[in-house]
This record gives structure tokens, C-alpha cells and sequence, in this order.
């Protein structure tokens, strides 16, 4: 009976790899779960930027989460951005005329798109479709230049 009981932690230290918990090394991948990004609420709209800071020179990662009813205004940016809509319905116009209820068009979870320097767009999510989520890569520091033509 001893004898069984001396192999009980040469078990243990054999078996001990196979019930750690893996993990990533931060030095060579950054990683976020959805539960640690920290968003800024707004009331249009949420954000998130998980990679860079919109204020300084360098690539940038944004997630925003458009409220239902809401829109940002027409504009064009100084450098591209590319979108995936995550959830939801992410609606655009590619008009300098602001209207939201008759000028735009539905893109879906999954959608990928660009929007080039200099055009002019504006984006949000309607009611009838609910909240959507885009991730937007960019090169910071983000630029907004008002396009509205009234």
C-alpha cells in the first residue's frame, strides 16, 4: 500500500501538463476576449479602439457599435479605412445629402468594405434592423473633414 501511495506524485507530475490551463504569450500575439475590451459609451454610438490611439501617428483598430436611429453626418477621411461588419446591419450612403431613411444601403454581418480617401460617406444603423458592430482598420490619427451639402 505505501508503495502505491509513493507513485501518486510521480502520477501527478507526469499528468500535470495535460490539466494546465494553455495560454498566449502576450509578447508574441495581443488578445483580447469580448468581455475585456473596454468600451466608451456614447450616445450615437460605442467605441472601442483596440489597437493604437486615434490621436497618434500608427495603425488603428477601431470597433464601434452603432445605436439603432443613429448616424454620423457625411464626411470623407485622409487616408483609407476598412470595415467588416461584425453583427448586425451596418447601412452606408455614399451621398454628400443627408438622409439616412432613403439614401443608404444595408450591409450585413460578414460585409467587407472600403472606404476610399477622400470619399465621401456616412454610416449608421436603422431601427428596423437593430444595433451593428464594425471593426474598422485605419491608419491614425483619424481624420473626419465634414462633407455635408445642404
Amino acid at each position: 500500500m505505501s508503495r502505491k501511495l509513493l507513485l501518486i506524485p510521480a502520477f501527478l507530475a507526469a499528468t500535470a501538463p495535460a490539466f494546465a490551463q494553455p495560454s498566449v504569450d502576450p509578447k508574441s500575439t495581443m488578445a483580447l476576449k469580448p468581455d475585456e475590451i473596454q468600451w466608451t459609451k456614447g450616445e450615437r454610438n460605442d467605441q472601442a479602439w483596440v489597437v493604437g490611439d486615434p490621436k497618434q501617428k500608427g495603425p488603428c483598430l477601431q470597433l464601434i457599435r452603432w445605436k439603432a436611429g443613429n448616424f454620423s453626418r457625411p464626411h470623407y477621411h485622409e487616408s483609407p479605412r476598412y470595415a467588416v461588419v461584425l453583427s448586425g446591419t451596418w447601412w452606408l450612403s455614399t451621398s454628400n445629402v443627408y438622409d439616412p431613411m432613403n439614401n443608404t444601403v444595408a450591409f450585413p454581418a460578414g460585409s467587407v468594405l472600403t472606404n476610399l480617401v477622400g470619399g465621401v460617406h456616412y454610416d449608421g444603423a436603422k431601427h428596423e434592423t437593430g444595433d451593428a458592430v464594425v471593426a474598422i482598420w485605419m491608419d491614425c490619427p483619424l481624420t473626419g473633414v465634414p462633407a455635408e451639402k445642404k
